[in-house]
């Protein structure tokens, strides 16, 4: 229990980091200083990179899988640190966690097991593609779809209790083809780009399509709010993708910055937001309470993306700025609301 609570206590950490970082690359002064060039590694190998592989070692309780969280977030933080240690230290984690990916495979063949473990294949690429081949933009898509493999294959999981026609799970294979094939042969041509952006709104088309979150919907308290945020985010993975296929992916740039994190904000963190009420007990072991005010940190998040998305394409720096600062607010607020309503749970439970 001690370690689960000091890992996700440390990834909490490390996403506090990785948005300082984000408010540094906007031009914002925030400490520590310095971050502003790990602000993707942060975020994605060392915060994104630890909190799944650490709901992965709770479900599996096999000590050895407790590893790669372990490696991750001390990669991380030696790195926000300045020491360099924490290069081979993330490197080693994801490549642990793709251990961990086929070991779940074998337990349970199937093609959402299938699909996370080609999820943790990429986490390991993309810290191959920054660390060792020095290609940040192959690293950004490639942790793009991870962060997406993850999310469409526990989804897919959790489908299987939804009436869906038999040709679906054939669609589902060929959507995480085209995306896994664009992602893979980006480095020999920037076309390749477009082609990832065609698979993840194959994907988001799909999820869309048969996800059981539409029958959350129709419940109250947290499951429609699972819902909504689900639903949500399945829309931003739509519209990054679209502008994937409009724009390609630039070396850099107010483009870049829109598709990046139109995934990366609106589809992922929608996603945080739809599970963590589910995740969060799972890891402390804590009964499931849950808030309306959780839906105020939503709705931020998804107001100030369409404005910093708004500002990039415009173009408007200062509005862009001040929406990037909002969309960490909501995410802090976020994690504060539920950290409130799990506390609350912890002395409910602790009380005679």
């Amino acid at each position: 229990m001690a370690l689960r609570v000091s890992l996700l206590a440390s990834s909490v950490i490390l996403l506090l980091l990785a948005l300082s970082a984000g408010l540094q690359r906007l031009g914002l002064d925030y400490p520590p200083p310095g971050l502003a060039g790990l602000h993707g590694p942060l975020m994605v190998s060392a915060f994104f990179g630890a909190l799944i592989a650490l709901e992965r070692a709770v479900g599996l309780n096999e000590a050895w899988t407790y590893l790669p969280p372990v490696l991750m977030v001390a990669g991380g933080i030696a790195l926000a640190l300045g020491y360099p240690l924490g290069y081979p230290a993330l490197l080693l984690g994801s490549l642990l966690y793709v251990a961990v990916a086929i070991h779940i495979y074998r337990l349970q063949p199937a093609d959402f097991t299938q699909a996370m473990g080609v999820g943790a294949f990429l986490l390991f690429l993309g810290n191959l593609a920054w660390i060792v081949f020095h290609h940040p933009g192959w690293a950004a898509l490639l942790w793009a779809a991870y962060l997406v493999l993850i999310v469409a294959g526990e989804r897919l999981e959790l489908s299987r209790f939804v009436p869906k026609p038999k040709q679906a799970a054939t669609q589902f294979l060929i959507a995480e083809g085209i995306a896994l094939l664009g992602t893979l042969l980006f480095p020999l041509a920037p076309l390749f780009a477009r082609v990832a952006g065609l698979g993840f709104i194959a994907l988001a088309a799909w999820l869309l399509r048969y996800d059981v979150a539409w029958v959350n919907l129709k419940r109250g308290g947290v499951h429609r709010f699972m819902g909504v945020a689900l639903l949500t985010g399945y829309l931003w993975l739509l519209l990054g993708g679209f502008l994937l296929v409009l724009y390609g992916l630039p070396s850099g740039g107010l483009h870049y910055d829109a598709i990046l994190h139109a995934i990366y904000v609106g589809f992922v963190f929608a996603m945080v937001f739809g599970h963590a009420p589910v995740i969060f007990p799972a890891v402390l072991r804590l009964p499931i309470r849950f808030h309306p005010l959780a839906y105020l940190p939503l709705w931020l998040l998804h107001l100030s993306l369409i404005a910093r998305l708004y500002a990039d394409l415009a173009p408007l720096p200062a509005l862009r700025a001040a929406a990037g600062l909002w969309n960490a607010i909501a995410i802090v607020l976020y994690f504060a609301v539920t950290a409130v309503v799990s506390l609350s749970g912890l002395r409910e439970r602790r009380r005679p």
